[in-house]
């Protein structure tokens, strides 16, 4: 029997949809504590130049093992006052985990030519695989902007704290 071509592309993907979801089950992440992992990027990764400003941050974890998490972490500094990013950082990463699954230590990629095969050293291939090439994933900077977003100038919370409530 044969399938009309619109059956068979359905039927492509189907088997190509069911394909991906037994790869992502294949290589769930692991087990991770998100405190200790918030707290070391935003203290050992993350910096602030100027002393009125805030640091937003958000990350992507692509995939790990018991030892390490490969992950995506962009922060930006924001300047509550004017309103604006002062300076930024993103990068993806390998965080390394101890045995209770806690951040103790990083390795980020090389830049530039030596990308490429320091990726290949680093991340196994399933990562790569989910990884994008070089921009910062849409998701991240979206979290970001809700955080920038939330975080009103210093006058106008100042300004809330000073009104009595009811």
């Amino acid at each position: 029997m044969r399938l009309k071509r619109p059956a068979k592309y359905g039927l492509y993907m189907i088997i190509l949809s069911l394909l991906i979801l037994v790869f992502n089950l294949l290589f769930l992440l692991p087990k991770y504590d998100s405190a200790s992992l918030d707290s070391y990027l935003e203290e050992k990764i993350a910096w602030k130049n100027e002393e009125d400003s805030v640091i937003t941050d958000a990350y992507k974890i692509y995939g790990g093992n018991e030892n390490e998490l490969y992950l995506w972490y962009e922060f930006e500094e924001w300047n509550r006052e004017k309103q604006e990013v002062v300076a930024r950082g993103s990068s993806p990463m390998v965080v390394l985990l101890n045995e209770q699954r806690e951040a103790v230590g990083h390795t980020t990629l090389r830049d530039g030519d030596e990308y490429v095969n320091n990726m290949k050293e680093l991340v196994p291939f399933f990562v790569r695989m989910r990884m994008t090439t070089g921009d910062v994933p849409r998701s991240i900077e979206h979290a970001i902007e809700i955080q920038q977003a939330d975080l009103p100038p210093e006058e106008e919370e100042e300004l809330q704290l000073d009104e009595p409530s009811d």
